[in-house]
């Protein structure tokens, strides 16, 4: 056998066993086929795409398929919006790449990031009677702005104006959490340029602008190397010069109250 041939083997072996193909078998759906991974087949004759890793279901009096994050399909066949969240909810994202998909955001030093270097930094001090052991440490929040936090005062998560970054407040003491529609424009920030459904997205609005997807930004901490030590955080996405980072949808899950901390550090 000459080297030639030997090569073009070797090249073809080579493309078989990298081809995305095998990596995943198709299924039938009526007469078509679909990678899972991709599509979802539903009543085996109705296929939906998945977007940024989250399956769509039918509706069939839209003719297409919706994002069972935003809405419901009537017995009438027309799509509604989901009611707007009245649970503590934990926030997640999904993303078109594996990596982002299902990573739950957590607390720290005032920034909410999500990665294998995320930290989740919480506090509490028996101090008072508080029976620390009763909260579980999650980073929670509130539809109406506030973190799911027991310490006096409150903690607030909003959208960082200067720079469009998901962020939250230290404990506002005294006067400050009392005043904070005027101290830190309330308006502006917590749970105001957010709309957020039960169960589904979390979503970014401002002057009748609105989106359903974020930028998550590779941030590389104090001390950290490229391969170390690194975490994303959430940009919403009307902020120019995102280059660089990486469209996500951000999913809000209903979640018991007490599953948060009693402060966030």
């Amino acid at each position: 056998m000459s080297i030639r041939t030997i090569l073009a083997a070797l090249a073809a072996a080579s493309t078989l066993l990298f081809s995305p193909a095998l990596a995943e078998d198709h299924k039938k759906c009526g007469e078509a086929t679909y990678l899972p991974s991709e599509y979802t087949c539903y009543n085996e004759k109705t296929l939906c795409p998945s977007q940024y890793g989250l399956p769509t279901k039918p509706c069939s009096g839209s003719g297409g398929c919706y994002p069972p994050e935003q809405f419901t399909c009537g017995e009438d066949g027309v799509l509604r919006d989901l009611p707007e969240a009245t649970s503590p909810f934990t926030l997640s994202t999904w993303s078109v790449r594996t990596a982002y998909q299902n990573q739950i955001l957590r607390a720290c030093g005032g920034y909410l990031a999500f990665g294998a270097n995320a930290r989740q930094c919480t506090a509490c001090t028996a101090a008072g009677g508080t029976n620390c052991g009763s909260y579980k440490n999650a980073t929670v929040f509130l539809p109406d702005g506030k973190m799911s936090a027991a310490v006096p005062g409150h903690q607030y998560w909003y959208v960082d104006p200067s720079e469009g970054l998901l962020r939250y407040t230290p404990a506002l003491s005294g006067n400050a959490s009392a005043n904070w529609n005027a101290t830190v424009p309330y308006q502006q920030f917590a749970g105001v340029d957010v709309k957020v459904y039960e169960n589904g997205f979390f979503i970014w609005q401002r002057e009748g602008r609105s989106s359903n997807y974020w930028f998550a930004c590779l941030v590389t901490l104090p001390g950290g190397t490229v391969s170390t030590a690194r975490s994303w955080r959430l940009y919403s996405p009307l902020i120019p010069d995102m280059r660089g980072c990486e469209l996500v949808r951000v999913v809000a899950t209903a979640v018991d109250k007490n599953a948060g901390a009693y402060k966030y550090v």
